[in-house]
């Protein structure tokens, strides 16, 4: 192993993983670094994956750094392929430096013994001494793309998303209408101590920023939302009787109808503590109302949110993105490890 090659490089364009699960208060994304060394240990898993390297730094000492990754469903659902970073590789990582000074890393770009280059997000190389920018890592997804299409029934099928795409990911963007008390609970929120970031804890509407697969399934009357984040599950009553329990839970209670191809769905009873990733307030009273409206050819599915909540915003506001239909795409288990 030789000395770190470890220097301030111009911000990278930030990605869209980030977005997902906000990293604000542990790694400083304003700035990337560099560090080589030798990679001992792997773990492709969710919501985050783990490179530990271990580095000599300028006295001659071996220091065991820790680069969070892109999760394995994130790598999935981009059609990449973790195989080429392997263990005993000397590899060098760029990414963003911990704000609390420990030898840890968010992972961005990795230079391979090959001179090729993997990234965790990027369209776009990052190391200049690559071969000619050649990034690798796109995988074949293996899929029953013909039982998929068989299967497939309007609004029924599992649904993807496009990453690289700001009108598809990331939809929560800041800039809600916040009263004084939604600003005052905002500045209260303390980043590192971010429940969000850990297995399990986004409710409803949060749990629809997700860019893994979701499927709409006919469950009797009613329609299940499977969701690959969390292995989530939305029930949605499609029965006009259906009453709500008295209960607030973390998805809520909701009540769908069709106008035309339009799934509707209206959803309160909702306690999650946390309207986006990045401590945005949300109170007992919100309410939502979605609309998931396909094009002609089924292959796009328009996603419309408009959210009231009396506490914490002034008026109701909407949001939107799309998923698209990749019939390789399918609901994997999530099998979460919490970071912490």
């Amino acid at each position: 192993m030789s000395r770190p090659a470890m220097f301030l490089v111009l911000v990278l364009a930030t990605c869209a993983a980030r977005a997902h699960h906000s990293q604000v208060g542990i790694f400083d994304t304003s700035r990337t670094i560099e560090i080589t060394g030798v990679i001992k240990s792997v773990s492709w898993r969710n919501p985050h994956g783990r490179i530990l390297l271990e580095v000599t730094d300028d006295a001659g000492n071996v220091v065991e750094w820790d680069a969070e990754t892109a999760s394995v469903s994130i790598l999935r659902n981009r059609g990449a392929d973790g195989s080429s970073i392997v263990v005993g590789d000397r590899v060098t990582i760029a990414g963003a430096p911990s704000q609390r000074n420990r030898p840890e890393i968010l992972a961005s770009s990795v230079l391979l013994p090959s001179g090729y280059e993997f990234t965790f997000g990027s369209a776009q190389a990052h190391f200049p001494q690559g071969k000619a920018g050649r990034i690798i890592g796109r995988a074949t997804i293996e899929g029953d793309i013909e039982r998929a299409v068989a299967a497939a029934d309007g609004i029924f099928r599992v649904w993807s998303t496009i990453m690289s795409d700001p009108d598809a990911f990331p939809m929560f963007k800041g800039g809600y209408p916040l009263n004084d008390a939604g600003r005052a609970k905002l500045a209260e929120w303390n980043p590192r101590d971010n429940v969000l970031l850990k297995c399990g804890n986004k409710g409803t509407p949060l749990i629809m920023i997700t860019p893994l697969p979701i499927e709409f399934v006919r469950q009797g009357e009613n329609i299940l939302m499977r969701l690959e984040e969390n292995d989530a599950r939305r029930l949605i009553h499609m029965g006009p009787d259906a009453a709500p329990p008295a209960e607030h839970t973390q998805f809520g209670f909701s009540r769908g109808r069709w106008e035309g191809e339009t799934l509707v769905v209206e959803t309160d009873h909702i306690a999650a503590g946390y309207f986006d990733h990045e401590g945005t307030p949300q109170s007992e009273e919100i309410r939502v109302v979605e609309r998931f409206t396909p094009n002609a050819a089924y292959d796009r599915l328009d996603y419309r949110i408009t959210v009231a909540d009396p506490v914490y915003f002034s008026e109701p506001f909407e949001l939107t993105r799309y998923f698209v239909w990749k019939p390789e795409m399918t609901v994997h288990p999530y099998e979460c490890l919490d970071r912490f």
